[in-house]
């Protein structure tokens, strides 16, 4: 086989890029769902303010926990 006949065809590639295009829009189908579930549960709370808060909280807890690894051992463990 030549070099040409190993090539990826156009066709192919356009394929491709298409489906990552289905892939992405079906995942923010999906995420628009689930904000719109979100608000009708709990008109009041801001979702982008939740997300943030638990941003916050799971840094916060990754952080103390690895502070707490780095740490020796006190007395006989």
């Amino acid at each position: 086989m030549s070099k040409e006949d190993k090539k990826e065809s156009p066709y192919e590639q356009v394929e491709g890029k298409l489906d990552t295009i289905d892939l992405c829009l079906h995942n923010a189908q999906k995420e628009i769902a689930e904000l719109v579930r979100r608000m009708k549960e709990s008109p009041e709370v801001c979702p982008d303010e939740q997300d943030g808060d638990k941003a916050i909280q799971d840094a916060l807890d990754n952080f103390f926990i690895n502070d707490l690894l780095k740490q020796k051992p006190i007395g006989d463990a």
